[in-house]
C-alpha cells in the first residue's frame, strides 16, 4: 500500500481526482452524471471555497424561476466534491469542511430569500410597519447553523421572525395587498421549497423548523414581540439562553 500524501505536498487536481474517486462512490456518480463538474473542480482544488466562489457560481449561471432550484442543487455537488477530494488529500482540516458547510447553508438561503422577495414585491408590493418603514425577513440559524459547525450530513435549524405586524403596499393598481404574517408566511414556504425539497438533482439542505415558538405546532414565522413573550411565557430555560 503506498503512504499517503502528506499535506505539504498535494497532488496535481487530475490525480487527486482520480485516487479519490477509486474511494468515493458519491464523487464517482457526480462526475459521471456532470459533465461539466470535472473541470471547475480541478480548478479550485489548490484551496478552501470562499463566499465569492459559491455566490459567482450562481451569478454566472443566471438562474431564473425554473433554474434556481437546480442551480442551487448543482452548486451543494461541487462544494462536497471538493471538500471530499480536498479530505481525502489531507488538505482540508475539519475546520475548513465545517466552515464550507456554513458558507454554503448561508449562501444558498439568501439565493433563496432573495429570489422569494423579488417575486412577492412584484405581486403584493413591500412590506411595511404600521408606522412605514419597510420590514425584512430576519433568518436566525440554531444548532450547528448558529455555530457554524454544519458537516455534509446536518440539517439546517432555522427560525424566521419580522420586525412588527402591518401590510403590504399592493401593486400599483391599487391590488395585491396582503398582512405581513402572510407576505412573509409565503416566502417562507418559498425558501423552504427551494433549499429544502428533493428534486431530481436532490436537495440543499433538510430544513428543521422545529426550534420555533411552539415547535412544529406553532406558525413558521412570527414578529419579534410574538418571539418575545413566547420566551417569556412558556419558553424553556435552554430556549432562553439559545
Amino acid at each position: 500500500m503506498s503512504a499517503p500524501v502528506p499535506a505539504s505536498t498535494p497532488a496535481l487536481p487530475a490525480a487527486a481526482i482520480a485516487s479519490a474517486r477509486s474511494f468515493s462512490h458519491y464523487l464517482d456518480r457526480m462526475l459521471n452524471s456532470r459533465a461539466w463538474l470535472a473541470e471547475i473542480l480541478a480548478a479550485h482544488l489548490d484551496r478552501a471555497l470562499g463566499v465569492d466562489d459559491l455566490r459567482d457560481f450562481i451569478a454566472a449561471r443566471q438562474p431564473d424561476d425554473d433554474t434556481l432550484p437546480a442551480v442551487l442543487r448543482e452548486l451543494r455537488a461541487w462544494m462536497l466534491c471538493h471538500v471530499l477530494v480536498r479530505d481525502l488529500e489531507y488538505q482540508a482540516t475539519l475546520g475548513e469542511v465545517t466552515e464550507t458547510m456554513t458558507l454554503l447553508a448561508e449562501v444558498t438561503i439568501q439565493a433563496a430569500h432573495d429570489h422569494a422577495r423579488a417575486a412577492l414585491v412584484e405581486r403584493h408590493g413591500e412590506p411595511l410597519s404600521p408606522t412605514g418603514w419597510k420590514q425584512e425577513l430576519i433568518i436566525i440559524g440554531m444548532g450547528k447553523l448558529g455555530a457554524r459547525e454544519l458537516n455534509v450530513s446536518s440539517d439546517i435549524d432555522l427560525i424566521y421572525i419580522y420586525d412588527d405586524d402591518g401590510e403590504t403596499t399592493g401593486r400599483d393598481d391599487g391590488r395585491g395587498q396582503i398582512t405581513v404574517q402572510e407576505y412573509f408566511t409565503r416566502a417562507v414556504k418559498t425558501i423552504y421549497t427551494l433549499v429544502g425539497d428533493t428534486t431530481e438533482h436532490g436537495f440543499v439542505f433538510r430544513v428543521d423548523l422545529a426550534l420555533r415558538p411552539n415547535g412544529n405546532s406553532g406558525p413558521t414565522v412570527c414578529s419579534l414581540d410574538a418571539l418575545e413573550e413566547y420566551l417569556l411565557v412558556q419558553g424553556r430555560e435552554w430556549e432562553r439562553f439559545a
